[in-house]
């Protein structure tokens, strides 16, 4: 599966990094730690997830499959049990609302989720993605309203909602939130230079051929969290959502096939389509939407192209890059180290 993103015109920027800085409130991530083997957990989800159901949009969540008891859950991965071991579970349903610990998740209300929402964070997350073929990037930026200091990572989760295939011996015939794979793993990317008023930027690529256990990729879903490793605190929790404008792409459309390497060092290599002969320029934008460069490729016949872009001369962070064919413009993110 392909997708792209379309702009109608190139004053419409995807990614507007000028944000006002303002006191903001926490969007709560809720972590489980669950077994479809677990007789306690089948008693707790349908609970828990009826409430998770009726406060769409005013959370985060994200389930961790467990080995045990018995032979555990067949989904169960790496990285949920490097956030097993960060947290020190040693029973299941075991739930953690920003980090600190909660019980079992059957417990949990709408009252006690909206209480732990309007929490005062000084951090912005702005999380977006893109799929083209397997290939998913999430990225963003970090928005410190104050300086953060302590030992702080950033996470990315890969989960879908809802799974079927890992049916066990409890009685459950459906799982929310499922973790899949985390980026770049579930111990997180440390993250230093949270000083207030600065933009940090973010990106993770993964081919998501390499992630075992994905059911159906419609259903994905990506969770991006920051959290302190000393005092488990999670600072602050967002959903990477598709950016304005995206469509499907087939093949018998033209756009933006990829972008290689990305990230890119000093130059990265752009795979593009047409369907008929159409005129190309390329323009590269930073995060900001201001054009870096410009240049006219000419006219180009039915089929694939690739041309070589230089980036040595651009800056550290996320970019844009635009290609229009004919009066279309189709944007792809591009990290440069």
């Amino acid at each position: 599966m392909k997708k792209l993103f379309t702009v109608s015109g190139v004053a419409i920027i995807l990614l507007n990094c000028q944000i006002a800085f303002s006191q903001v409130t926490k969007m709560p991530l809720l972590e489980e730690f669950t077994s479809s083997t677990c007789g306690p957990c089948a008693a707790n989800n349908p609970t828990f997830d009826a409430m998770l159901n009726n406060n769409i949009g005013n959370f985060v969540c994200v389930k961790y499959q467990m080995n045990w008891p018995g032979s555990g859950d067949i989904y169960y991965n790496n990285d949920g049990n490097s956030r097993r071991g960060n947290y020190s579970v040693t029973g299941i349903p075991d739930l953690k609302v920003d980090g600190s610990a909660f019980g079992q998740p059957g417990g949990y209300t709408t009252s006690m989720l909206l209480t732990e929402k309007s929490t005062p964070s000084n951090l912005i997350i702005q999380a977006r993605y893109t799929l083209v073929d397997s290939i998913l990037t999430v990225y963003g930026n970090l928005f410190p309203q104050s300086d953060i200091t302590g030992n702080n990572r950033r996470y990315i989760a890969i989960v879908e909602n809802p799974t079927h295939d890992n049916v066990s011996s409890n009685g459950e015939t459906e799982f929310s939130y499922v973790e899949h794979k985390m980026l770049p793993n579930g111990v997180g990317t440390y993250m230093t230079g949270l000083t207030g008023g600065l933009t940090i930027p973010y990106t993770q690529t993964i081919d998501l051929r390499t992630v075992a256990d994905i059911e159906d990729i419609n259903n994905l879903m990506f969770a991006v969290w920051v959290q302190n490793s000393s005092t488990r605190e999670v600072l602050q929790s967002a959903w990477a959502v598709l950016p304005t404008g995206v469509q499907e792409i087939s093949n018998s459309s033209s756009g933006i096939i990829k972008l290689y390497p990305n990230p890119a060092l000093s130059q990265t290599t752009i795979k593009f389509q047409l369907q008929d002969n159409s005129s190309v320029s390329l323009r590269i934008y930073n995060s900001l939407g201001q054009m870096n460069t410009e240049t006219d490729l000419g006219n180009k016949g039915f089929g694939t192209h690739e041309e070589i872009i230089n980036t040595q001369n651009l800056s550290s962070g996320i970019h844009f890059v635009d290609l229009q064919i004919g009066n279309d413009h189709y944007r792809q993110p591009l990290m440069v180290k």
